[in-house]
């Protein structure tokens, strides 16, 4: 397929248009397609389509999404969902603008390299791909801001072909193609300047000064200002008959850029910073970063690029901000008018005299001043020209922040894909293409920072023999791989050490402290902990000092930052050096408490039905960080999630059973209501395994429990007796009748994973016997109930489960507890649909659906989704069933949730046997029955080929019928269970097992 923004948003496919669907899927694919290989938030993409949203845009989004899906002929692989959003990934296909900007970027680099004809080829095809205005049938209210800035980029390739045509001789081209730019851009001074080139270069001098007047008259009438200082400069030089190559033979022009290597993975940032500087004012660009990002090869290019533009000269100096004091604005001053052709004796000792007389010398210059390694405002702004002509770019460690600027960079490190080139391009391609994983691994070591990928590719050149795998090994351990990124003046460490070495007492002592932290990154609030003092502005000061990344605010509210990999391995060096082991333990237990108090502040704002923390800990959480998780808790967790994980690697490190525990406790509900399985898995392994070894039997007891619940939601039934069996066992030696309740709880739920649907009841009759003991959660009685009213749908009782079922809802909503209110609905809805009652069910699911949106419960939503599809089956309204189970199918899909995802399979194939299509319905009830025979749910199974055998049959399919019912017939048999439990819909006739 191939996609086009660069007019109206359309998709091909074969030489013919795609129906691309309503004005809002419109709007999602070029939001989609812009992004391309991002991950585009659903918040964005709502917030961009109501004004206010309703509560179904999710919804309604996500249809818009299968809408797309459909038309486009294509399932999940172009269009992904991710936890918070959705990613479109090209793949093979094609997309205009990325055709654009890659014919846009190889034409400037042509035009670099001199070779001005194959640029303006190139330039020419990137402008050929317009179709006429970028995204013409999308609401400016939509994609306004979108739209102009691919006309930017669209004008920014157009005067770039005029200036290689200009090189080239061109004139009567540039006039041509310049004349309808004017018309649409009349306040763009570069394109007026080309004009009057262009008319210079045919000999046309009393037209160019009479375009100049012109232009002049419209400026002071429309805007009420002169054109800017380019265009008066050219007049002036045109009237002085001047030649345009800059300066006059008498003075030296300077050229004293250092030598520009090859650039890797920074075409746009390079881009954007020549454009800045060739179009913006007198104030400087500055690069900010931390050493080693390639802040001064990135100077060096800009100004290589920019060498026409200033034909004066282009003066360079190294200020050495990072080293101490750096270089004194007054030798750099002496040094830049010596290379202007002044001399010593003209030189004024006086420091205000020499600026004077530096800012005249380049007065009518145009000349290029690259300062680079500032170390503060101060050191800069003597150097700077007022000139019109000339332009400053200023690199620094430091923020600069109350310097004055055009524009300020921020530079990032590589991604991985250019650091691998980077790597490539002195290790040689060859070695880098054998090993392809592992030179990524490389680069993911060194953290893209160009400095420590040049080292490691230097390295790898002196060293022929070895190969990648043995470098990323050296690389690979923490400890030792700042010695590794060393080779001759190349030092990583040595680069960072001097951004350390300006930092004062407190500040070093909050950076090595920050070394300690395993999280990726981390909220303001654990500077507190880790210093034992307030010291937030010292993270501010770190921040200037580019040696904290701030990564702006996560979703709770909190403002999140940062180390470089290869930074906090430098810190973490300097606090086993300077630091004993029991502060650095003393400090890392200080933080986890914290995080382990916040948990259990936003757990308790979670609705679920898992296991809750014993009340230990008396640590108090961060004020204003607790007020964020009792607010926004699910928010909190998303933010902390990573974090958190992270802190139970650092408790069990050190030792702390308890809080291993309680961190383990407080966040496995939200894991688990995410589906963060893998996160929930490691925190209730590794809490258990402590626990145990602890001998800690209050803890294990409750870990066992939220391990139980974790096995059931997963489907996997093999442990869940033996689970049950150890927490009875722990609860009754406690002498906890709460515990002892829950235990009986899940061994009856363990029994009916295993279809012994009698013994559940058996087991459940005691929980609910235990349960109605003083002290016990009201919650487990209710539990038990609802729990038993399933047990007796299953035996085929439903008009006995719904008194349980009502009265499990009624407590639950008493208690305002919305999502175990919103389970039990989801159960007594099914039992009604079961008995008959689709009208009441509905009425019962829908405020469950709901909920279920509102928190973010994806497995109950899908859940719902299909047992309302089942309803609408029941009422005629098919259309509305399909859709229903193909999100529900989706969603248990995409979370892994196997039995939920064989039961809207099933339901498919019920749809399917509805409309007539008996062989689809094989089809889905086939795939349903392989689920359920891997989970090991005989009921399940069992009444899946009831169905199997009824669809046999219709297709006069006698023999697979037979087998279909017998084995049917078998599994009951083993269940102890009639026919009647199976609940075969009514259109399968009399095809069922006693056919």
């Amino acid at each position: 397929m191939r996609f086009g923004v660069l007019g109206p948003v359309e998709v091909w496919q074969g030489g013919r248009a795609l129906p691309v669907g309503s004005a809002r899927e419109r709007f999602v694919l070029a939001s989609l397609l812009l992004n391309a290989g991002r991950l585009t938030h659903v918040d964005q993409l709502v917030d961009a389509l109501w004004a206010a949203p309703p509560r179904s845009a999710r919804s309604q989004l996500h249809n818009m999404i299968s809408n797309l899906r459909k038309r486009l002929r294509t399932e999940g692989g172009l269009i992904e969902f991710r936890t918070t959003g959705y990613q479109l990934n090209l793949g093979p296909h094609e997309f205009d603008l990325l055709e654009f900007r890659r014919l846009a970027t190889t034409g400037r680099a042509a035009a670099d390299r001199g070779e001005h004809d194959t640029a303006v080829r190139l330039f020419t095809g990137a402008m050929a791909l317009w179709r006429g205005p970028a995204l013409a049938d999308m609401a400016d209210e939509l994609l306004g801001d979108a739209r102009r800035a691919l006309h930017a980029e669209q004008l920014a390739i157009a005067e770039a072909a005029l200036d290689a045509d200009l090189v080239l001789g061109r004139f009567d081209d540039v006039l041509r193609s310049v004349a309808p730019l004017i018309d649409e851009h009349p306040y763009r001074e570069s394109l007026h300047e080309k004009r009057m080139r262009a008319l210079l270069a045919t000999g046309r001098r009393a037209d160019a000064l009479e375009h100049y007047r012109r232009t002049y008259r419209s400026f002071a009438d429309e805007l009420g200002v002169e054109p800017g200082a380019a265009l008066r400069d050219l007049e002036q030089r045109i009237l002085r008959g001047d030649r345009f190559t800059g300066a006059t033979p008498a003075s030296p022009v300077p050229r004293q850029l250092p030598p520009s290597g090859a650039l890797t993975g920074r075409d746009d940032l390079l881009g954007e910073l020549v454009t800045t500087v060739r179009s913006g004012d007198v104030s400087p660009a500055v690069l900010v970063g931390p050493g080693g990002v390639g802040k001064t090869a990135l100077a060096v290019a800009a100004g290589h690029r920019l060498a026409d533009d200033f034909p004066d000269g282009q003066l360079y100096a190294n200020l050495a901000g990072s080293q101490g004091g750096g270089v004194e604005p007054h030798a750099v001053i002496g040094r830049f008018l010596r290379a202007a052709g002044v001399l010593d004796t003209a030189l004024p000792d006086d420091r205000e005299e020499r600026v004077a007389l530096y800012r005249s010398h380049f007065a009518a210059r145009r000349v290029l001043l690259v300062l680079d390694d500032a170390g503060s405002e101060d050191q800069v702004r003597p150097l700077l020209l007022a000139a019109a002509g000339c332009r400053t770019v200023v690199t620094s460690r430091h923020q600069l922040g109350a310097l004055v600027t055009s524009a300020r960079w921020r530079v990032p490190v590589l991604a991985e894909d250019d650091a691998v080139r980077l790597l490539a391009a002195t290790a040689g391609p060859a070695r880098v293409d054998a090993e392809p994983g592992t030179a990524g691994e490389i680069a993911r070591l060194c953290g893209g920072l160009p400095l420590a990928v040049s080292i490691a590719a230097a390295r790898l050149a002196a060293r022929p023999h070895w190969t990648l795998d043995e470098l990323r090994e050296r690389l690979d351990h923490e400890h030792g791989r700042l010695d590794e990124l060393s080779i001759g003046d190349l030092d990583v460490r040595a680069s960072i050490a001097l951004s350390h070495a300006a930092l004062t007492p407190p500040l070093r002592l909050l950076f090595r402290r920050l070394g300690l932290l395993t999280a990726p990154s981390w909220p303001a609030w654990v500077v507190e902990p880790l210093t034992g003092a307030p010291a937030a502005r010292l993270l501010e000061q770190l921040v200037d000092a580019h040696l904290v990344e701030q990564l702006g605010k996560d979703d709770a509210g909190q403002h999140r930052y940062r180390l470089h990999d290869l930074v906090a391995a430098f810190a973490a060096e300097r606090a086993r050096a300077e630091d004993t082991a029991a502060d650095r333990d003393g400090a890392l237990e200080r933080v986890v408490h914290a995080w382990a108090a916040l948990a259990a502040t936003a757990d308790e704002r979670i609705p679920h039905d898992w296991a809750r923390a014993p009340e230990r800990s008396r640590v108090v959480a961060p004020p204003a960080a607790a007020a964020l998780a009792r607010h926004s808790p699910t928010a909190w967790f998303e933010a902390e999630r990573h974090s958190l994980i992270a802190a139970v690697a650092t408790a069990a490190a050190l030792g702390h059973t308890e809080l291993v525990g309680m961190l383990a406790l407080h966040t496995c509900g939200f894991l688990e209501l995410r589906s963060y399985r893998d996160d929930a898995d490691y925190v209730l392994a590794t809490a258990i395994r402590h626990a145990r070894a602890a001998g800690d039997r209050e803890l294990l007891v409750r870990l066992l429990g939220a391990l139980f619940i974790a096995c059931l939601r997963r489907d996997r039934h093999a442990p869940l007796a033996a689970l049950a069996e150890e927490q009875l066992a722990l609860a009754r030696a406690l002498g906890d009748p709460e515990e002892e309740a829950l235990a009986l709880l899940n061994a009856g739920r363990a029994a009916n994973r295993h279809s012994d649907f009698a013994a559940a009841i058996e087991w459940l009759e005691r929980a609910a016997a235990c349960a109605s003991r003083p002290g016990v959660a009201a919650s487990l009685s209710r539990s038990a109930k609802s729990a038993l009213a399933a047990n007796l749908v299953y035996l085929g009782r439903p008009h006995e489960a719904m008194p349980l079922f009502r009265t499990a809802l009624r407590l639950s909503e008493e208690q305002q507890d919305v999502i175990v209110a919103a389970l039990n609905r989801y159960h007594l809805g099914g039992c009604l649909t079961r008995a008959g009652l689709p009208e009441e069910a509905e009425a019962v699911l829908t405020p469950a659906l709901e909920v279920s949106l509102r928190y973010g419960e994806d497995t109950l939503w899908a859940y719902v989704q299909q047992v309302l599809a089942d309803v609408d089956m029941r009422r005629g309204r098919l259309g509305s069933a399909a859709q229903r189970l193909e999100r529900s199918r989706e969603t248990h899909q995409r979370i892994g949730e196997g039995d939920g995802y064989a039961e809207a399979l099933r339901s498919t194939g019920d749809l399917a046997a509805l409309r007539g299509d008996w062989a689809a319905a094989i089809e889905w009830l086939t795939s349903a029955a392989e689920i359920w025979r891997r989970i090991g749910s005989t009921f399940e199974v069992a009444a899946t080929l009831a169905r199997l055998g009824a669809a046999h049959l219709a297709t006069g399919d006698a023999g697979q019928a037979a087998a279909c019912r017998g084995e049917a017939t078998e599994l009951l048999g083993e269940m102890r269970l009639g026919e009647a439990s199976l609940y075969l819909p009514p259109w399968y006739g009399s095809g069922g097992i006693s056919a």
